[in-house]
């Protein structure tokens, strides 16, 4: 099947884009396609124009601020993220998780901004900007505003953009020495759909005493879904605080789909979260 019809603009300043997306014709925006591109030959989607926004300057690359935040242009390609140092050596956890993103040739393409705008339930880097706490810039003719990746999703493949916004840039608070992240996933196959995901950091003191932990999952709820780890702080997180954790998942209830049973994916969560989480604090006992 090929793609419907539609009028194609390639703008290259980002006031250009923001007016296009303003005019309110039934743009669709177009950053890496690895998303986009087989919708439009399915037909699932129909716009009347596609608006790339690949020469759009300004919008990607990845800086550290004074304060030690990352800046994270939303057309900045997955893979890129994944080669930096900065990245790595400031926020582990984006590694951990955008290693699982696809392929190596859709990692040169697939971009930031769109995996997080096209909220698929099983798109790593959600999980990884949940649990960051990261902060989402968003332009639009009127102007700009921030949103908290926490408020950001809102069901599968749903988010509180409005049809005449981007998103431009993310923003990452740099972890704290000691730090540690993991990430850990159940697919039908190597590097296919997540069928399951869990991904934790944990930041330890100098005695091993956690001062700070968080853990997501993906595919157990409609939004990734925060899971409350507060008991682990102060410990050093041992057989009872694991076994805590485990209590604190009781109350999950994924939905059944085609692929696999909600009882299924409520079991393998709790494996996962336990590897995440046991893998971050592994890793901040030897960080720096």
């Amino acid at each position: 099947m090929k793609a419907a019809p539609f009028a194609y603009r390639a703008p290259e300043t980002l006031d250009e884009a923001l007016s296009l997306l303003a005019a309110g014709d039934g743009a669709c925006v177009l950053a890496g396609g690895q998303s986009l591109v087989p919708l439009l030959k399915a037909r699932v989607v129909k716009p009347t124009l596609v608006l790339d926004v690949n020469r759009v300057p300004g919008i990607d690359g990845i800086e550290t601020e004074a304060n030690g935040t990352l800046r994270i242009g939303a057309l900045t390609r997955q893979q890129t993220l994944l080669d930096s140092e900065a990245a790595r050596a400031r926020q582990p956890l984006l590694q951990a998780a955008g290693r699982f993103a696809g392929y190596l040739a859709t990692r040169h393409r697939g971009t930031v901004g769109g995996s997080l705008a096209f909220a698929a339930p099983w798109a790593e880097l959600t999980a990884a900007v949940v649990a960051l706490d990261a902060q989402l810039e968003i332009r639009s003719a009127d102007g700009e505003r921030t949103v908290a990746a926490r408020a950001f999703f809102t069901g599968p493949y749903q988010t509180v953009l409005e049809p005449h916004e981007l998103l431009t840039s993310v923003r990452i608070p740099a972890a704290a020495a000691r730090t540690g992240a993991g990430f850990h996933e159940v697919s039908a196959r190597y590097r296919d759909f997540a069928r399951v995901a869990a991904g934790a950091t944990v930041t330890l003191d100098d005695a091993g005493t956690c001062t700070a932990a968080e853990l997501v999952l993906l595919r157990v709820a409609s939004t990734p879904y925060r899971v409350d780890v507060s008991h682990l702080v102060g410990t050093s997180i041992g057989e009872s605080e694991r076994a805590a954790v485990v209590e604190s998942l009781a109350g999950i209830e994924p939905e059944d789909d085609i692929e696999v049973s909600g009882a299924y994916r409520k079991r393998v969560a709790v494996t996962l979260a336990l590897r995440a989480l046991h893998d971050a604090r592994e890793k901040a006992s030897v960080a720096a």
